[in-house]
């Protein structure tokens, strides 16, 4: 078994379902409640990373250079814009 495929890949249903249950009924897990204040930025970001992770494990299957580099260049991307959006949900609001 291949473990760098797998690894991406349980890791990607894991973030898929936590976004999808953030954005549909607000549930946060546990030990991020705390943290978080805003529940929509928060879901999506997970589900930017739960796209990295599923690209991630696509990217090892592929056997073009050029494939795996773009592939390569969305991962970073999207996990850079999930923890923008992680960061944003996790700050408190400004009134003005």
């Amino acid at each position: 078994m291949d473990w760098y495929v797998v690894i991406p890949g349980a890791l990607a249903l894991l973030f898929a379902i936590s976004g999808v249950e953030a954005l549909r009924t607000g549930w946060i897990v546990a030990w991020q409640r705390r943290r978080v204040y805003r529940t929509a930025p928060h879901g999506w970001g997970q589900l930017a990373f739960a796209a990295a992770f599923a690209f991630q494990a696509a990217g090892q299957l592929a056997d073009d250079r050029a494939v795996s580099t773009g592939l390569g260049v969305v991962i970073v991307l999207a996990l850079v814009c999930g923890l923008v959006l992680l960061v944003l949900a996790q700050r408190p609001r400004q009134d003005p």
